[in-house]
């Protein structure tokens, strides 16, 4: 049965049964009052009868009222019809005859009225010769009164059950409404699988209402999650397809000079260049494998040893390193004396030589950069700038995926960045990039307070107007980039 048929259903049968219990009380009240009324009538005519028959002169009517019969029941079982023949006093003879004089004398001591046959009676002794005084009036017109309240409410709820069928079905039909319409949407999405179906709208006071909202922040989290899911699943073939190609150029060329030597291609001169080559190239490929497997526990979080480190030191440190590899650069530090920071320090410190490093091969000689470091309100901040031909709006906008590098940049595998952002996101903080063509590249480092690593988590940025981008941790490797110059 339908939703609408079982609640119709239940409306019918609950209120039939309270009109048959109100026919019956009411039938049963009803007989009961007009029971008393009967028996206080043959107490009366019992009692004016006996008067009667004890001072014959007394005015009035005959022995009883006409609606009674009046019997005299002698010690010897004999009976006598002391009132008028209407109505037929036969029945109530016979019943007292069955009784006999004792079965009559037993009911008169209480006074009581009693029944008797289809009848209701009173007996009282007499007070002069010992005879019995019956007094019976029949009960038909209490049976018709009752069976006519009983058929006039049967009638009655009838004929509201069949106007209730109708109009509650109509009602119910139409309160069910709403259902009707979000079963056919769920019906379309499951069948059609098209998740921007919402649920019609329905007056929110409701809980039809408040059920369709319910159901449209569900669908919206589903469609959001099938497209996350299919973003993610784009990104990992992505991945897989740029790690490829990575991975492929290296193997090439080892395969090439491998192929030159086995076919005796190569002089006696030749084999040491190409032994080099080789040797490059795998140390090449073992830099990219390497910087995948650091990525990927990164993600995980899984790689952070925190402490308590100072900040300042590190970044005198890496500029130092940095200007032994480039001494021609300039650099300026711009750190306090001492920034200590609950941080993993083998991973600032990679996170301050990738930035660096980056500078080095992606601007000219001659750039000047700028570190800094500072506290925060928050926590705490690494910067690293350079005055270089900076970078164009989509390439900064792309500077958080991993393999990417603008097409007119060269060197790495641009994995640099990626590495950056998801120390930083390890640590709870989040990496920013900014960059304009002509204004150099700005990238920062920012970390929070606090002691012990922090899961990955966070929101990511798009890119504003000036080019910039940030990123905070990496779900899955590949499902929120990071970016590399």
């Amino acid at each position: 049965m339908t939703l609408n048929a079982r609640l119709t259903a239940g409306l019918l049968a609950v209120t039939l049964a309270g009109l048959l219990i109100t026919c019956f009380v009411s039938a049963f009240f009803l007989h009961g009052y007009l029971m008393d009324r009967v028996d206080d009538q043959l107490r009366s005519a019992r009692d004016r009868t006996v008067a009667r028959l004890v001072r014959p002169g007394l005015p009035g009517e005959g022995v009883a009222p006409a609606p009674f019969i009046v019997l005299s029941v002698t010690p010897d079982n004999r009976i006598r019809v002391l009132s008028d023949q209407e109505p037929d006093p036969a029945p109530a003879v016979a019943e007292v005859q069955r009784l006999g004089f004792a079965g009559v004398h037993d009911r008169s001591y209480t006074l009581d009225p009693f029944s008797l046959a289809d009848m209701r009676a009173v007996a009282r002794p007499a007070p002069r010769n010992g005879n019995l005084i019956v007094v019976a009036t029949p009960l038909d017109e209490i049976h018709s009164e009752v069976r006519n309240l009983v058929i006039a409410e049967l009638a009655s709820a009838t004929a509201l059950i069949g106007l209730l069928a109708l109009l509650g079905r109509h009602l119910i039909a139409r309160g069910l409404l709403p259902l009707g319409r979000m079963a056919e949407t769920a019906h379309g999405i499951a069948t059609g699988g098209d998740l921007r179906a919402r649920m019609p709208d329905a007056d929110s006071r409701t809980e039809v209402g408040r059920l369709a909202a319910s159901i449209n922040v569900m669908l919206e989290r589903i469609e959001q999650a099938f497209w996350a899911r299919g973003r993610s699943e784009a990104r990992v073939r992505e991945f897989a397809a740029d790690a490829s190609h990575e991975l492929r150029t290296p193997l090439t060329t080892i395969q090439g000079y491998a192929e030159l030597y086995r076919h005796g291609a190569l002089g006696p001169d030749e084999l040491p260049d190409a032994m080099r080559r080789i040797e490059e190239e795998a140390q090449r490929m073992n830099r990219i494998v390497g910087d995948l497997l650091e990525l990927a526990r990164l993600d995980r979080g899984q790689s952070l040893q925190p402490a308590e480190t100072d900040l300042a030191t590190l970044v005198r440190d890496a500029v130092a390193d940095a200007s032994a590899v480039a001494p021609d650069r300039s650099y300026e530090v711009d750190v306090p004396k001492s920034l200590p920071a609950f941080v993993d320090e083998a991973r600032i410190r990679q996170v301050l030589a990738n930035l660096l490093a980056n500078v080095r091969v992606h601007t000219p000689d001659d750039t000047s950069v700028t570190v800094r470091a500072a506290r925060t309100p928050h926590g705490v901040m690494l910067e690293v700038a350079d005055r270089g031909p900076g970078m164009s709006a989509e390439d900064a906008a792309r500077a958080f995926e991993r393999f990417h590098r603008a097409e007119h940049r060269s060197g790495g595998a641009g994995l640099g960045l990626p590495i950056v952002a998801a120390i930083a996101a390890a640590h709870g903080g989040r990496a920013d990039l900014l960059s304009e063509p002509g204004a150099g590249t700005t990238v920062r480092v920012t970390i929070p307070a606090g002691r012990g690593p922090h899961p990955p988590g966070g929101t990511a940025s798009q890119p504003g107007p000036g080019g910039t981008a940030s990123r905070p941790a990496p779900e899955t490797p590949v499902d929120k980039p990071i970016a590399q110059r």
